[in-house]
């Protein structure tokens, strides 16, 4: 039986269009990430504790910019997450931006799958921090969530509230920051390019943080010398009339009379010349 050759089909692009399509495809998809970071963000920013959501039954009318689906949505995240929620559209944007620019999006797969752990790691140090007075819930700044995982951690450390408190800020700053890094797709190289950008800057700063203190005091001492440099005029102007006025004085005196001693003296001697002519030797 007579084996036949089958002749290889050409691909229908070649492999430079291929790679061009492949990259456009990303693109795609990092805009469509950085379109749900924004809707993400207009959920959360328009966000109102009255509004009608799967948690809260009111009548009230919805004042999320998404309507009812953005109320239910970001009514749910902000009461279990509270400000921890924030995190979400900022992984959407950085893993947009990097599909864009084509800057490690080959990680985006083996790193994102543990965005819901850097929410809870920024949920949990959101919840260190006091509420101020705008706050409108009962719970802390990190949602029901936080507040359960922090309480749990006061419990099981052996210190005072207030101290545990500050540690715990400290080490869950220190936990979710690197969470953040980790989930956004940073790797060794790029947060070296990010110490010495972030090295530069601090450098750059506190060099124009003394340019401009330097600029100061030379302009504080410029403003002396002036204000010296007038304080003189202001004399001279003073003590010229003043001058003036003496000398009139002096030229309406007339001359000034010789001391009292000098005449004395010569008034002795004319006595003695006197003297010594009335009674010859």
């Amino acid at each position: 039986m007579a084996l036949y050759q089958m002749r290889q089909r050409d691909p229908l692009v070649d492999a430079n269009t291929q790679a061009m399509l492949e990259r456009r495809a990303r693109e795609l998809i990092g805009v469509a990430l950085i379109f749900v970071a924004l809707v993400f963000t207009v959920m959360l920013g328009s966000y109102s504790p009255e509004d009608p959501g799967w948690m809260v039954a009111t009548d009230q009318p919805v004042q999320n910019w998404l309507g009812r689906i953005g109320a239910a949505i970001g009514s749910t995240l902000m009461i279990i997450a509270g400000k921890g929620a924030w995190a979400l559209p900022l992984i959407l944007l950085a893993w947009g931006v990097r599909f864009i620019t084509h800057r490690g999006a080959d990680r985006a797969m083996g790193r994102i799958v543990f965005a819901l752990i850097a929410v809870a790691m920024c949920s949990v140090f959101a919840a260190t921090h006091i509420p101020g007075e705008g706050w409108p819930h009962s719970f802390g700044l990190g949602g029901l969530f936080g507040d359960t995982v922090l309480g749990a951690m006061l419990g099981v450390a052996a210190v005072k509230a207030s101290f545990g408190l500050t540690i715990l800020w400290l080490m869950t700053g220190i936990a979710a920051l690197g969470m953040m890094l980790f989930v956004t797709g940073f790797d060794a190289e790029e947060l070296h390019n990010l110490r010495q950008m972030a090295l530069v800057l601090s450098v750059l700063g506190y060099s124009q943080v003394m340019l401009w203190a330097g600029r100061g005091t030379a302009g504080a001492a410029t403003l002396a010398v002036s204000m010296q440099e007038r304080q003189r005029q202001r004399q001279r102007r003073c003590a010229g009339p003043a001058r003036g006025t003496a000398a009139r004085r002096r030229s309406h005196r007339g001359p000034r009379r010789r001391p009292r001693q000098r005449d004395c003296r010569r008034r002795g001697a004319a006595r003695l010349a006197r003297g010594a002519g009335r009674n010859p030797p």
